[in-house]
Parts: structure tokens; sequence; C-alpha cells
């Protein structure tokens, strides 16, 4: 967020500098997020062409639970190691080697746990032959542990450029290493394989990056653990709380395996297109973690409440375009990248694109909660909207299929966003303005009304009419005086700083 700093200048930092260093670390994440998601789509549109239906089904399935734990352990180390890093920088060698140290505890028994529970998770999932599968994951689980220690070292030492590159080359070889796999005709275990391939890869290279640092002081590892076993919990809690309905689906939706695996095909694909709305502004808690923290640890009020206020108003008038874009044009955007057969998700896609609004708001919400050193107010936030979220799937689900997925967690992510807002309001006395939130409502709603009135099978058209309705919706933003001169102005300023 480049304008995340716009307030009277500090004698060690100026308000221009934090914008600029905000603005261009914002600009390299939002690079390597936007490689991760095309270079994941292109995995999502090729293996659906190289395996059959069931077979993509399980492929989902097995890394939609993997991709639970490791989020756990990705996000949870990196920012605490990050807060860590950014509070004391000078330290920044000596938290590293800690976290190393500590991770062989954590990320180590984290994955010969879900190496020894993959036939308990099997069996819940109704599908012995997820086993292996399951067993096979557990090795990225591993490599991620230890990334993850590098990802917040230079998260919080705001060396962005760096942690950027390292991303978009992780990015690069889970493409080439899983479709590769899965070409040579190792079906879904090759492309599982790819993946722990490609984080291992990662691993190597980041470990390279980094190379040695000084230490200034020994760091105690009681001092990570205690904030980490917070974001740990936390983590868990908000990605179970994103994979819930799949994996609902997938135990609920029937009582055949075959038909319960094609299912999960068609809501995973509707999900993998709605998580786009939050994954383009999934840079922008990168950015402002290590900067709530050090504004709060430095008790600067009115910092922080800058930050609270440009970060949801910039993250809100993103999310909300492609929220509507994708829930307007369900079947068409579905078609852009599935075949056919996946257009069963397109009702829930109209319905769950909004859902990962609700989710993106509510994690930049807690993102900032956890920053300014309360991490277990999050994870209260996050079991409370699980919670929620499982009530509602499990008993939708039978009853509605997809669509009751999508009711269902679009539901619970609506009550864990207002919780969130609520408790950062009564915290920092700042939300984005009121009338911000009105004017980006209003533009959202007219782009979604002009998606009506044209419809066409085209895929080129489908693509001519999101463009053209994206640049509709900044006209639009223009016009309402949403954005305007000082908007211009922050970004003029990232995009001449040095």
């Amino acid at each position: 967020m480049a304008s995340l700093a716009t307030q009277e200048s500090k004698p060690e930092t100026s308000a221009d500098n934090i914008a600029a260093i905000a603005g261009r670390g914002t600009i390299y994440i939002t690079a390597a997020k936007l490689w991760f998601m095309v270079s994941g789509y292109g995995i999502h549109f090729i293996l659906p062409r190289l395996i059959t239906k069931e077979q993509f089904g399980i492929y989902q399935v097995v890394v939609g639970v993997v991709s639970v734990i490791n989020a756990v352990i990705i996000t949870g180390t990196y920012q605490a190691v990050s807060k860590r890093v950014s509070e004391d920088e000078p330290n920044a060698g000596s938290v590293k080697a800690t976290a190393l140290k500590l991770q062989v505890l954590v990320g180590g028994g984290a994955s010969l746990l879900f190496f020894l529970a993959a036939p308990v998770v099997a069996k819940f999932l109704g599908d012995d032959r997820l086993v292996n599968y399951l067993r096979l994951a557990s090795l990225i689980t591993l490599c991620y542990s230890f990334y993850a220690v590098f990802t917040g070292y230079f998260n919080g030492c705001k060396k962005f450029l760096k942690q950027a590159s390292l991303d978009m080359a992780y990015s690069t070889f889970k493409l080439a290493f899983i479709v590769l796999f899965v070409w040579m005709g190792l079906g879904v275990a090759g492309g599982i394989g790819g993946f722990a391939l490609a984080a291992a890869s990662v691993l190597l290279l980041s470990a390279i990056v980094a190379g040695k640092s000084d230490r200034v002081k020994q760091f105690r590892v009681k001092d990570l653990l205690q904030f980490q076993s917070y974001l740990l919990l936390f983590t868990l809690a908000i990605n179970l709380l994103q994979k819930t309905d799949l994996i609902l689906i997938k135990a609920l939706s029937s009582p055949d395996p075959l038909t319960a695996s094609e299912n999960a095909g068609s809501y995973g694909a509707a999900v993998n297109v709605a998580n786009i709305t939050y994954q383009v502004i999934i840079s922008a808690t990168f950015v402002i973690f290590p900067l709530v923290s050090q504004s709060t640890f430095a008790r600067d009020r009115e910092r922080t409440q800058s930050y609270v206020s440009n970060t949801l108003r910039y993250t809100l008038m993103i999310m909300a375009l492609l929220a509507t874009l994708f829930s307007a044009n369900a079947s068409g955007v579905l078609s852009l990248v599935y075949p056919q057969s996946y257009q069963s998700g397109a009702a829930a896609l109209g319905i769950v694109a909004y859902g990962m609004l609700l989710f993106g708001f509510l994690y930049v919400a807690t993102t900032m909660i956890s920053a300014s050193g309360h991490p277990g107010a999050s994870l209260l936030i996050g079991l409370g909207a699980l919670a929620v979220s499982a009530a509602l799937n499990w008993l939708m689900i039978p009853a509605y299929g997809l669509v009751g997925a999508a009711v269902a967690t679009t539901a619970a992510m609506l009550a864990g966003a207002v919780v969130a807002c609520v408790y950062l309001w009564r915290k920092f006395g700042a939300l984005m303005p009121i009338w911000s939130a009105v004017r980006i409502a209003i533009c959202a709603g007219a782009i979604y009304g002009a998606s009506l009135l044209f419809f066409t099978s085209s895929k080129l058209l489908i693509v001519a009419k999101l463009v053209a309705l994206s640049v509709t919706y900044l006209a639009a933003l223009i016009v309402s005086r949403e954005v305007g001169q000082e908007d211009l102005r922050v970004i003029t300023q990232v995009v001449r700083a040095k």
C-alpha cells in the first residue's frame, strides 16, 4: 500500500520514506504474488487436461489438506520472525539462527505428525487411496517450515525485493516440476512429488541468498516461541476456515467416493477462482506486518491509525472489483481456466466470490491485530469464524450441495470480518472512512449491473468484457472522488523514490 504512511515525519524516519518503502515493497511482493497466481492457474489449466477429473479432485483435496498445515507453519513462523527482527534489526542474525533451531522441533514435529495421521485423515475423507499421497505431502511441510524462517528474516529487515524474488523462484519451480512429473505419467503422485521438490529447491536457494549474518547478542528460544505459538494456532484456525468447505464437500456431499471427488473438483475450481480476490491483496499483509509491529512497539498511535485506515481502504477497493467480476461473470470466468465439465461450480462461485472478499478483509484486519502484539485476539476471532463455518457447512452441504457450502462459508467470513473490525476500532480508534466504503460499494454495484447486460461464450470477448468493466470501475471511482489527487501524489512519490 503506497500510502500507508502519510502522517507527519518522525526524526528517524520520514513519512515520505516510509511511504516509499511500503509502496516499493507492495509492488515487489504484489508482482511475486501475481506470478504465484499465474503459475498456480497454469497448473490448474494444464492438469485437468493431463489427468481425469477424479484424479484432479484427489490432487486438490490432498493439496488442500496439506496447505492448511503448510500455511500454519509458514505464516506463523514468518510473522514471528519478522516481528522480532523488525523490533531489533541489528540482531536479525541471532533471531534467524534461533528460529532455524526451533524449527527442528516445530516443523519437524508437524511434518512427522502429518505423516502418521495420514490414515486417519484418509478414513475421515472416505478414501483410503489418499494415505500415500498425504504421506508424500508431509515432505512439503518439512521444507516449508525452514523456508518460512528466511521469509520472515527478509520481511523483518524490509528486504522485500529478495523476499519477492525467492517467492517468484518458488512459483516457477512448482509449475515446472508438477507439470513435468504429471506429463511423465506419474499422475497424482507426480503432482505432489513435484510440489515437494519445488519446496526443497527454494529452501536451498533461500539459505544461499541469506548467507551468514552477524549475531549481536543471544536471542532466546522462549522469546520467539511464546509469540509464535499463538500465531501457529491462529494460522491453523484461519486456514481451516478457508478449507473447511472443500474438505466437507468431499466428506458429506455424496456417499460415493467417485461422486464426492468430482464434487470436490467442481467446487475446488470455483474456490480457486474466488481466491484471486484476496490473493492479490495478500502482499499488503507482508508489508503492513513489520510496519505495524514497529509503530505499536514505539507507541506511535497516529501512525498506526494511518496504517489501519489506508490499508483497509485500498484492499477493499481492489477486492470489491474482483469479487464483483467473478460473481457476475461466474460461468464465463470458469470457462477461461477449466473444461466445460466444471461449470457445475458456477453457481457456487457467484456466492463464494464475496466470501473470499470478506475473508481477505478478515485476514488483513487480524494481521494488523497480531502485528500490534495481540495474536491471542486474532486467535479467538479465527476460532469463532471457524466454528460458525464448520457448523453451517455441516448443516447446508447435505441439503444444498455446492451452493450450500458457498453460502455457509460466506456467512462465516462475514461474522469474522465484523468482529475483527470492531476490535480494530476499539483498540486503535481507526477503520476506513465510512463514505469510502459506501462509494466503493456503489461503484461495484454499478459494475455488477453492467455485467448482466452482455453475455458471451467467446473466451476472447469474456476477457475483453472483464477488462472493459475494470476500466469502467476505475473511472467510477475517479468520478465519485474516491480516488483523488492525494492518491495520485502518493503513487508518484513511490514511482520517483530511489
